[in-house]
């Protein structure tokens, strides 16, 4: 009988293992889509300034798709110069010595660790 019981113990502590993993996952989830949605509203302001800015105008209710629009291009223009010549040679090499210095397994579990701590805090609200 004591065999019994501790394969039950053993299975239980392993559902709850399993319960507590799955509500961790769920709360990186709502983390993650709360991190999307200030990401995309900062974008999205961004291209309405930078479009804006361009055009020399205020950001009006109905302006508001083509300064978008503009913006957009203005970013990519932009991003285009910043590229040109050695300028991508030395974004690559920026890019290879940070993935060199990445220590993997330490960032992820900081970022899942951000990402619950977020989907905790909106799950509250």
């Amino acid at each position: 009988m004591g065999e019994l019981k501790q394969l039950s113990e053993t299975q239980q502590n392993l559902v709850e293992r399993v319960k507590s993993i799955g509500q961790q996952i769920y709360l990186a989830n709502l983390g993650l889509a709360t991190k999307v949605e200030e990401e995309g509203r900062k974008q999205y302001d961004k291209l309405i300034a930078a479009g804006a800015e361009t055009r020399g105008e205020q950001a009006a209710a109905t302006y508001k798709a083509v300064l978008v629009a503009v913006g957009l291009v203005e970013v990519l223009k932009t991003e285009a110069e910043k590229l040109k010549g050695d300028g991508f040679k030395a974004q690559a090499d920026a890019i290879k010595v940070r993935l060199t210095g990445i220590k993997l397994k330490e960032d992820g579990q900081k970022l899942f660790d951000e990402l619950v701590a977020a989907g905790e805090k909106r799950k509250a609200a």
